[in-house]
């Protein structure tokens, strides 16, 4: 699905596809991960020089670091930091402040970073709806709302280390399309499968009517009089959709008819 941005592995960059993923935009590279893990060696040696032992500073000046290395690999503590730039934090699953959130996580939250031998992954929702952004798989896949719980126990029980990503995620082009459009499953019955989105081809009017149809809990009809073809500026919007929902459509037909 080439409207959800997803990497594809490269190396041990896994670090950097993770967190790209869970801002759907290739905002960091291996060289700006890099300089982040260089100042955390350097806070660090600042640290043991100024209350270390002389066999401490010698064994800090010897060692390799312990936030990256010539893989391509980052730790923890790279990625927590280059979060901070967007505002963003990370807090372990079992954290005793998401005892609620753990409950109902798919209304709950927004994303998590996954991470289990040095490989990190992303689970993040989108428009409304969850899915898994690996670089390890070909392309992102539909997570459902029931299945994300289980998933995410799934996932500590084979030993993976799950962070809760605190904060607001920047907008991407995708929310908009995918409120609108939503994904689809391509197997059609999976839980977790990859994800296709139909390009929306129908007219803002034909959206707003199924729309109001799926809230009364009916089949939508043809409308009994359609509006003119190039009705006025003054033509009046249906009032059950808010500015910010025609916003919304107007954006997602743009997006996707350049997909």
């Amino acid at each position: 699905m080439d409207l959800i941005h997803h990497e594809t592995q490269e190396g041990q960059l896994c670090a950097k596809h993770c967190l790209n993923a869970l801002l759907q935009t290739p905002v960091f590279d291996a060289i700006q991960l890099a300089d982040i893990a260089h100042q955390l060696d350097q806070e660090e040696g600042r640290r043991i020089q100024d209350g270390g032992t002389a066999t401490e500073i010698e064994e800090w000046q010897r060692k390799p670091s312990d936030n990256m290395d010539d893989s391509g690999f980052f730790s923890v503590q790279v990625i927590m930091k280059a979060l901070e730039v967007y505002g963003l934090t990370a807090r372990h699953w079992n954290h005793p402040s998401l005892s609620t959130a753990r409950q109902n996580p798919a209304s709950s939250l927004s994303a998590f970073i996954c991470n289990l031998n040095e490989h990190w992954f992303t689970i993040r929702k989108i428009g409304l709806q969850w899915f898994n952004i690996d670089s390890c798989k070909s392309g992102p896949t539909l997570v459902s709302d029931t299945f994300l719980e289980v998933y995410l126990k799934q996932l500590e029980l084979e030993g993976y280390s799950i962070f809760v990503i605190l904060g607001d995620l920047p907008e991407c082009a995708a929310d908009s399309v995918l409120r609108v459009c939503p994904a689809v499953a391509e197997s059609g019955s999976s839980s977790s499968s990859h994800a296709v989105v139909e390009p929306v081809t129908e007219s803002v009017e034909e959206i707003r009517r199924k729309r109001l149809a799926r809230l009364e809990g009916g089949n939508p009809a043809p409308p009994s009089n359609p509006p003119p073809s190039n009705p006025p500026s003054s033509y009046p919007p249906p009032e059950y959709v808010n500015s910010d929902e025609e916003d919304d459509i107007q954006r997602a037909i743009r997006l996707s008819l350049q997909q």
